[in-house]
């Protein structure tokens, strides 16, 4: 065989095989018959015999190993293959029913021809291996069938243990199957690491339930089937119930605002297999979720009542349904259609609706509208509902035996959720009605979380202002209310700033990204000596020059946390701590950036910072009043600032003050009743002068133009 003819595995890999590999073909004939005293069967394969399972079409001939091994397909695992490619010696293990068969493939060069011999032999217990060898192998075989059977994510049995070893065993149990509600939706609203501890805290809590010989098996991605072995008809319902009411009420760790609910489905068997139980559960279980977070079994279908589902259909009201239709008839049938399920009241005109609606507002659950009317048609009803923000609340189906493509189109763009034609199609007016009404409840509920996820955010958010707030007031001797200052500040400005111009295409995501890593601008000072920080005379060259550092020792504290370095908040907190000096006309520090070089981030900061700089009182000077400061800064006393942000600070000015006053009276309240126990408690009631807010600090250079990395550039 020469190369062209060789099998493309071989002609991929060119190692060459070791000396005792080739061989005459006497060599081989007597090798084979020494193997033959070892092995209980030898043969010699050629490249073209190895992995083909018919070798003569003709006749029909098999592989000679599928005779030997009595299969009828090729093997999976073919160590002869591998052993010709690789030029090499392959070995396995070949289980075939209850015996045990060891595999050798050798390959070899006959007459410079590649082959591969291959041996076999059966292996029995004794000499399969020895007792520490089988114990070993045992543990293995027990690790391995954990892995095959266990979800990765829960730890709890999967669906290939399902499938292997209970959906066709049949003993005395009670089969559940068990579907988190909104799962979806869960993922959606607070992602899927937010999912997968739901799931996490559902299979805790059923196995805080349940007995160690009783299983919990995860079949898909948000359903559970659970095998209760031995299980009497009172026991079952009641531990049914107890998982439902636990799941509810338990806690997913890390989202405090998100509550569990799951549908659950239980049978007990009968003459039938597992498998045959729970696909009779998984019925029930989509019972159980058209009200959601129930438990239906088959004692509430046998009585015919579903007791559970009933009792909470007798305490929920109806859903209210408004239809509107100039035809007493129309409204008659639809009503027909829909009062065993919903409460409906009518309208024959448009102005009728309007009136209604103003009176039950978001308790309206859907309106079914008639487009053609006398006076106020369907489309006055629909332009008068955008205009007022309605038609997102109440979502509006269209009736109408008018089904032009322009007319229904009109319709859809003023918002309506759907069209149902005329004459009325029962089953179809009642699916889409309450198609429509689930999927409005949906996304109200979607809106609640995401605004309560939001809230939780912006909460965490100022706690984080007010800790750094205190963390500055100790360590700068600054006002405690500077970061809070610059917070309020940089959201106004950057608000009135986006009211006037489009050129820095700022979302409002953008503006609170800006506004949250404000509280970040002075992060520097932390590592700038406290004697410079605090120190009430002027400062030296070199002091000052100490002092500027900060803009870069806060630019390289964030810069080290090289896990966030992709993140929006922390690209935006660097551009501000670093550059938050620089002025417009290139003349800050520090690295001396000229307009619009400096990103809009530090130049609204910047400004903020400065007001408020001039606003405080500090160690080394008085407070100047909110109209001074205002001036200075025109003025350019300050440096020189972009004109169109010295156009928002006009803009808000007065704004500002009634802003920040507030924001003052709230904190200076809170001040003197602090110092007022602490006197009281000390003895020193009669000592109040400390009430005296007006009480400021007075000394000769306190508006000195002084080295100060907060005077300096803001009292120039």
């Amino acid at each position: 065989m020469n190369q062209t003819e060789l099998p493309e595995c071989e002609k991929i890999n060119k190692k060459e095989p070791s000396k005792d590999a080739q061989m005459t073909q006497k060599q081989a004939e007597r090798l084979v018959e020494h193997l033959k005293n070892i092995f209980m069967y030898v043969r010699v394969l050629r490249p073209d015999e190895i992995g083909d399972f018919i070798i003569d079409e003709e006749n029909g001939k098999l592989c000679e190993c599928y005779a030997v091994w009595n299969k009828a397909m090729p093997c999976l695992n073919c160590i002869s293959e591998k052993a010709l490619r690789e030029k090499s010696q392959k070995s396995k293990l070949e289980c075939i029913a209850s015996n045990v068969y060891q595999v050798i493939a050798r390959y070899v060069e006959i007459e410079g021809e590649p082959c591969v011999i291959e041996m076999i032999n059966r292996l029995d217990d004794e000499t399969l291996m020895d007792s520490e060898g089988r114990q070993n192998l045992v543990s293995k075989l027990n690790s391995y069938s954990e892995e095959l059977y266990r979800d990765a994510l829960t730890g709890v049995f999967n669906r290939r243990y399902f499938e292997d070893q209970i959906r066709d065993a049949s003993f005395c149990c009670g089969v559940v199957m068990i579907d988190l509600d909104d799962f979806k939706l869960c993922n959606d609203t607070y992602g899927h690491n937010a999912g997968d501890m739901a799931l996490d805290t559902i299979v805790k809590t059923v196995n805080r339930c349940t007995r160690r010989t009783d299983r919990l098996i995860r079949l898909g991605g948000d359903e559970f089937l659970l095998v209760l072995p031995e299980m009497d008809e009172e026991n079952f319902v009641q531990k049914l119930k107890q998982i439902q009411s636990q799941i509810h009420e338990a806690q997913v760790p890390g989202y405090s605002k998100m509550r569990l609910s799951v549908s659950v489905g239980g049978v007990l068997t009968r003459d039938e297999t597992i498998g045959e139980a729970a696909m009779r559960a998984d019925q029930l279980m989509y019972l159980a979720k058209q009200r959601k977070n129930m438990v239906v079994t088959e004692k509430d279908q046998i009585l015919g009542c579903q007791d559970d589902v009933v009792r909470q259909e007798n305490r929920r009201e109806k859903q209210r349904i408004l239809i509107v239709d100039d035809s007493e008839m129309n409204r008659i049938i639809l009503s027909e259609i829909l009062q065993d399920e919903y409460d409906i009241i009518e309208a024959s005109t448009g102005e009728e609706c309007l009136r209604l609606l103003e009176e039950y507002g978001t308790g309206l659950a859907l309106i079914l509208l008639d487009i053609v009317m006398p006076g106020m048609d369907g489309f006055g009803v629909l332009d008068y509902m955008n205009r007022n923000h309605w038609i997102e609340e109440v979502p509006v189906i269209m009736i109408s035996s008018e089904d032009s493509t322009a007319f229904v189109r009109r319709a859809y763009e003023q918002g309506v959720s759907d069209y149902i034609s005329r004459p009325f199609d029962a089953k179809v007016v009642y699916q889409r009605v309450f198609n429509t009404i689930k999927l409005y409840a949906k996304q109200r509920r979607l809106v609640t979380l995401v605004t309560e996820q939001i809230y939780e955010k912006e909460k965490n958010n100022q706690m984080m202002i007010s800790i750094l707030s205190h963390i500055m007031e100790f360590r700068n001797g600054e006002s405690g209310l500077h970061v809070h200052h610059i917070n309020v500040l940089t959201s106004m400005l950057l608000e009135r700033l986006v009211q006037k111009t489009d050129r820095y295409h700022l979302s409002w995501s953008d503006q609170l990204m800006i506004t949250t890593a404000s509280a970040l601008h002075d992060i520097g000072k932390m590592g700038i000596d406290e004697n410079i920080l605090n120190k009430p005379g002027r400062l030296t060259k070199e002091e000052f020059e100490e002092m500027k550092k900060h803009t870069l020792i806060g630019a390289s504290m964030l810069k080290s946390l090289e896990l966030y370095q992709d993140e929006k908040l922390v690209q935006i907190a660097y551009q501000i701590c670093r550059w938050h000096h620089e002025r417009y006309d290139g003349k800050g520090y520090p690295d001396g950036l000229k307009g619009e070089e400096i990103p809009i981030a530090a130049q609204v900061v910047s400004i903020a910072d400065v007001y408020d700089a001039l606003t405080s009182e500090r160690v080394y000077k008085p407070a100047y009043t909110h109209e001074k400061a205002i001036e200075m800064i025109l003025n350019g006393e300050c440096g020189t600032f972009s004109p169109l942000m010295l156009e928002c600070l006009l803009d808000i000015k007065d704004a500002i003050c009634e802003e920040l006053n507030t924001i003052s009276e709230e904190k200076q309240t809170s001040i003197q009743i602090e110092k007022l126990k602490k006197n009281l408690k000390s003895g020193g009631g009669a000592e109040l002068s400390f009430l005296n807010s007006d009480e400021k600090l007075s000394t000769e250079d306190a508006r000195e133009n002084r080295y100060h990395a907060d005077s300096k550039d803001d009292l120039k």
